[in-house]
């Protein structure tokens, strides 16, 4: 009977008894509420939250100028504004990122609202750059480049321009080696993607020893290595013959989702199709929730499919929201937020 090595790993663990508290019923509960939550006007989303806090955080005189360099601006500018503050930028650079929005031109603008259309299948491109991953081993990169993208508008601008507000340039590009040629989106977003498959496999092995380059982005340095809206990170083995896990899955993506974060996931084949297919092999990401499944950004292709539930619960040849892969292996879920 074909097998995967996350459906062992998942059906071991239930075998000694190791608890998964992503799948346990009160986990599973909680999720479900936060999926279904009706729209509410105001802070409704992971950003506004962070936003928030930061401004609470700033300075008298410095939460009174952002006040009136925002007073101005429309819903669309305001929540770029929001993202701003979420990804903890220094004030002076976002005060910049709020006066200078109107002078942006249409294509910097649109990749700092959101690196992706609206649409639920079609081609990803950044100012007419396909956002495909540069190599083999980047798809993990290009998609957690994606995700930092959708959270961080000062590195949309960045790739999308080169420009830094403010004087600031956030950390995942601070790490682009000062020699490499910058001076095109192409290159701008492949040097992301390098820089971040580095940082990924410095510490890959036990988070100590340099993971092998070849092998991709590891799961666990997904989990820990994502700067998203001050969120942490946590990764789930997913036994996709289970159907309480693949409901869960479903379930809690769904409430990420619900809260404007992505989720990560990583599908693999099984031995039917040789055994090194058995490993989680392809990383790709789930940006939106639909009525009975989700979109999915395919870094290998560049493009958004939809994928329904029923095709993550049975599998199947070549999906291609899945990079042309057949099974949900392992997903990167937000963790819950300690209250301050």
């Amino acid at each position: 009977m074909p097998w995967q090595l996350t459906t062992v790993l998942a059906r071991t663990a239930r075998v000694v008894g190791l608890r998964r508290r992503w799948g346990g019923a009160a986990a599973v509960t909680t999720a479900v509420a936060l999926a279904g939550r009706e729209p509410r006007p105001g802070r409704d989303t992971v950003f506004a939250r962070a936003a928030e806090r930061a401004t609470r955080r700033l300075p008298e005189a410095d939460r009174f100028a952002l006040a009136k360099a925002v007073v101005d601006l429309d819903l669309e500018a305001r929540a770029v504004i929001d993202r701003a503050l979420a990804s903890e930028a220094p004030v002076r650079a976002i005060l910049t990122l709020a006066h200078q929005w109107p002078s942006l031109t249409q294509a910097e603008r649109t990749i700092a609202t959101s690196p992706l259309p609206s649409a639920d299948e079609g081609p990803v491109a950044l100012d007419g750059v396909p956002a495909r991953q540069v190599d083999s081993t980047t798809c993990g990169a290009a998609s957690m480049a994606v995700m930092l993208m959708m959270g961080d508008p000062f590195v949309g601008l960045w790739v999308a321009s080169g420009k830094r507000l403010g004087g600031y340039l956030p950390p995942e590009i601070r790490r682009i080696p000062p020699q490499a040629r910058l001076d095109t989106v192409e290159r701008r977003w492949g040097a992301l993607q390098r820089a971040i498959h580095r940082e990924t496999v410095r510490r890959g092995l036990l988070l100590l020893l340099p993971w092998p380059v070849k092998l991709g982005t590891p799961p666990w340095r997904v989990n820990n290595s994502t700067r998203f809206a001050g969120v942490g990170f946590r990764g789930a083995v997913v036994d996709d013959t289970d159907d309480a896990d693949v409901g869960a899955l479903i379930t809690h993506a769904s409430a990420a989702l619900r809260d404007g974060i992505p989720v990560p996931i990583y599908a693999s084949g099984d031995s039917a199709k040789g055994i090194d297919t058995v490993i989680p092999r392809h990383v790709v990401l789930l940006v939106r929730r639909l009525a009975e499944g989700f979109v999915a950004y395919e870094p290998g292709s560049a493009r958004l499919y939809a994928i329904t539930d029923d095709q993550i619960r049975e599998g199947g040849a070549g999906l291609r929201a899945l990079g042309n892969w057949s099974h949900v292996a392992w997903m990167i879920l937000p963790r819950a937020r300690r209250r301050s």
